[in-house]
């Protein structure tokens, strides 16, 4: 294998070993292997993917040096900062966290130290303090592991939808975010007026419109629905989501829960809940459709009103009558066929 054939199986290693850190639990002995893989990887990358590549024979002792006096104008440092300084992004991609992960990556951090830095930028308000761009398992699992500083690269972002959009094309490429973690953080741009609407954020984020609204649906279910998603976020993606959004506007509650737990324990795709939709849709009885009438109410040859009825026995009536004698008589018959008074 060639030396560039190398660098890019290493650097492979090193997100997955980031992904599964932070996605899945891992006996240790599987955990430091994978840590091993990332930390050769980052040898010439101490950056990751977001700084430059250093010559593979400079000592590790000597990299943050380095890129501190590296000419490159677009190189980034490092910094160590205390985690009380390091705020969480308001808006951040991800919205859940499970907290046997966090369990997880503090015993590996308690033993290893972080090895990827986390994207941040200076506070816009208070002075020596920042804001996570994207790192906040990170962060939550050095707080467990009894740490007092997080490692930082600081960027420079526009406005708050860039670091929307930053924190969501990073979790996007790890995989790491939910639809339903879409979904909250989508109705707090929105709530706080960041975005218009629906398509103000499929153009911020290059989906579609539609891909949007399936996604915005999730909040529209019961809470405890919501509740089993954030125990089983990777077991509920956007399709298997609608699929019981739309059932949950047929069934009770309970059932719906019941459903659910049948995704988690069996893996029911999205076209068996398709199916079990049809099933339910086709069991629920139909609402018999009311016949209605209409009778135009004419003065010469136009139209003032009209009376409508239906089968149920309900009555709309509607009339303009210009002439202030003509309307209050109408009133006084009409308060005298339902026996009206002015308190009524």
């Amino acid at each position: 294998m060639n030396a560039k054939a190398d660098r890019k199986s290493l650097l492979r290693s090193s997100i997955k070993s980031e992904t599964a850190s932070v996605e899945k639990r891992f006996d240790p002995q599987e955990l430091d292997k994978r840590y091993e893989a990332a930390e050769d990887a980052l040898a010439g990358r101490p950056l990751g993917l977001a700084g430059p590549r250093l010559d593979a024979s400079l000592a590790a002792a000597d990299l943050r040096a380095e890129i501190g006096a590296s000419s490159d104008a677009n190189a980034k440092v490092i910094i160590r900062i205390p985690i009380d300084k390091a705020h969480d992004n308001p808006f951040n991609a991800r919205q859940i966290y499970d907290p046997e992960t966090v369990k997880s990556l503090a015993a590996s951090l308690a033993t290893r130290g972080q090895l990827v830095a986390a994207p941040a930028i200076t506070h816009p308000s208070m002075p020596g303090h920042y804001l996570l761009i994207d790192g906040h398992y990170r962060k939550r699992a050095l707080l467990a592991a009894g740490k007092t500083e997080i490692e930082c690269v600081v960027h420079d972002v526009s406005d708050e939808l860039d670091m929307y959009r930053m924190s969501y094309l990073i979790n996007e490429e790890r995989n790491a975010q939910s639809p339903l973690d879409n979904a909250l953080a989508w109705q707090k741009l929105l709530d706080e007026a960041k975005v218009a609407d629906g398509e103000g954020i499929a153009e911020l984020i290059g989906i579609s419109p539609a891909a949007v609204a399936k996604t915005m649906a999730l909040l529209k279910m019961p809470q405890s629905a919501l509740d089993k998603m954030r125990e089983y976020p990777t077991k509920f993606g956007v399709a298997i989501g609608y699929e019981v959004y739309r059932i949950s506007k047929i069934v009770a509650e309970k059932e719906l829960l019941d459903l659910m737990e049948r995704v988690v324990k069996d893996d029911l795709s999205s076209r068996a809940l398709e199916q079990v939709r049809a099933k339910l849709e086709e069991a629920k009885p139909r609402k018999k459709k009311e016949v209605s009438r209409q009778y135009r109410i004419n003065s010469g040859p136009a139209q003032i009103g009209f009376i409508k009825e239906w089968d149920s026995g309900k009555v709309a009536f509607e009339v303009n009558l210009a002439d202030p004698k003509e309307r209050e008589a109408l009133v006084d018959e009409l308060k005298r066929r339902f026996n009206l008074s002015e308190n009524h």
